[in-house]
C-alpha cells in the first residue's frame, strides 16, 4: 500500500512538472525516485530531459561542493562552464588537462564563492588571471602547465588576498612575477591589505625560469633587525624543482632561513616545514605534460550520485548551447531533442 501511494505521489508530481518546481527539503530517496520517473517518460518519449526540466533538481538537490571535469576532453569548453555558475553549492572545481579550456571560459566563476580551483594544463594566460583576480574567495589556485602565463599574470593575482596555495609551475614566468608575488609584503609602508599574499602557505615554482635574483626575493626583508629574513611568514612548502637558473646556493640560503628541510627522496629543491607537509603536497601537482602521454588512459574520476548527475546537467546544457547556436546561424528556432531510434 505504501508503496503504491509513493509511485502515485511521484507520478503526480511529474505530471505538473516545470522548472519553478521546488524540492527543498524532500529527501533524497524521494528526489531519485522523481528523477527516475521524469528520466522514463524522456526515454518513451526518445528525448533527452531538457536543461529546465532539470534546474529543480540542479537548485535544491544536486548540491555537491566538488566537481572534477579534468581530461574531459573536447566537450568542455566555455559554452559547457557557463552551466557552472547555476551549480551555486560548489567551492571547488578541477579543469586540470581539459586543453579546451581558455581565457574566455571563466565567467562561471563571477556566480560561485570557489575556494579551490585547479587550471593546469589547459590553455588559461594573461586575461585568465586578470579574471581570476576578481574571485577573491580563492585560497588554492593551481596554474600549472599554463604555457601562455607570464610574470604580467602572476601580477595580476595579487588581489586574491585570502590565497594559501599557488601553483606557477611549469609556466613561462621569470624573476620579476616572485618581484611582483612578495612586493606588499617586503614594502609594510604599501600594505593595504587589498593586496599580496600574507598567508601564502604553499608556493610551487618548478620548472619555470627564475634565477637566483627572483628567489632572492623570498629573503629580501629586514626581520628583526638581521637581513635576509622571511617574506611570507606563514610559507610552509615551496618547491624549486628543474629551475637551471637558480643556484644550489639560493636555495640554501632560502631553506636556512625558512627553516625548511628536504624531505622527499630525490628531490633536494622540494622544501617543506615537514614531511607530512611535503606529502601532501606532492600530488597536488601534475608537472608532467598529460597531453604528451598519449599512451596513458587516466580512469575517469569517482564521482557521488549527486556529482554524477551534475556533469549530466553540464553535458545537455553544452548540446543545447550547441542546438541554439546552430539555429542562431541557420536564422531559424533550434531544432526538437533528436530522437533516438526505438529497437
Amino acid at each position: 500500500m505504501v508503496a503504491r501511494l509513493e509511485t502515485l505521489a511521484v507520478s503526480a508530481i511529474a505530471d505538473a512538472w516545470g522548472p519553478s518546481r521546488s524540492l527543498a527539503n524532500l529527501p533524497a530517496e524521494l528526489a531519485k525516485l522523481i528523477y527516475a520517473e521524469l528520466k522514463a517518460r524522456a526515454a518513451r518519449d526518445g528525448a533527452p530531459l531538457a536543461c529546465a526540466a532539470l534546474y529543480p533538481f540542479v537548485r535544491d538537490v544536486w548540491l555537491a561542493d566538488a566537481l572534477d571535469l579534468s581530461d574531459s576532453g573536447r566537450w568542455v569548453t566555455a559554452t559547457s562552464l557557463g552551466a557552472l555558475g547555476y551549480l551555486r553549492s560548489l567551492r571547488t572545481v578541477r579543469l586540470a588537462a581539459c586543453k579546451f579550456v581558455g581565457d574566455d571560459a571563466l565567467g562561471f566563476l563571477q556566480q560561485l564563492p570557489v575556494a579551490t580551483l585547479d587550471l593546469s594544463w589547459t590553455q588559461v594566460g594573461d586575461g585568465g588571471a586578470a579574471a581570476l583576480a576578481r574571485c577573491p574567495s580563492l585560497t588554492s589556485l593551481n596554474l600549472t602547465g599554463l604555457a601562455a602565463l607570464s610574470d604580467r599574470g602572476a601580477a595580476a593575482l595579487l588581489p586574491l588576498t585570502a590565497l594559501r596555495r599557488l601553483s606557477l609551475c611549469a609556466t613561462g614566468i621569470g624573476d620579476a612575477a616572485l618581484d611582483y608575488l612578495t612586493y606588499y609584503q617586503r614594502y609594510a609602508e604599501a600594505a593595504t591589505g587589498a593586496h599580496g599574499f600574507a598567508g601564502l602557505e604553499w608556493l610551487e615554482l618548478s620548472n619555470t625560469a627564475l634565477t637566483d635574483t627572483g628567489v632572492g626575493k623570498l629573503v629580501a626583508i629586514v626581520e628583526k633587525g638581521v637581513p635576509y629574513g622571511k617574506v611570507f611568514k606563514k610559507l610552509q612548502y615551496l618547491a624549486l624543482s628543474m629551475t637551471g637558473g637558480v643556484t644550489p646556493a639560493a636555495v640554501r640560503q632560502v631553506r636556512v632561513k625558512y627553516g625548511f628541510d628536504t624531505p622527499l627522496p630525490n628531490a633536494q629543491r622540494t622544501l617543506a616545514a615537514s614531511n607530512a607537509v611535503a606529502l601532501e603536497a606532492r600530488d597536488w601537482v601534475l608537472r608532467i605534460n598529460p597531453h604528451k602521454e598519449q599512451s596513458r588512459e587516466r580512469p575517469a574520476p569517482p564521482r557521488t550520485w549527486e556529482q554524477a548527475r551534475q556533469v549530466g546537467y553540464v553535458a545537455q546544457w553544452t548540446k543545447e548551447m550547441a542546438g541554439a547556436q546552430e539555429a542562431l546561424a541557420r536564422g531559424g528556432p533550434p531544432p526538437p531533442p533528436e530522437k533516438r531510434q526505438r529497437t
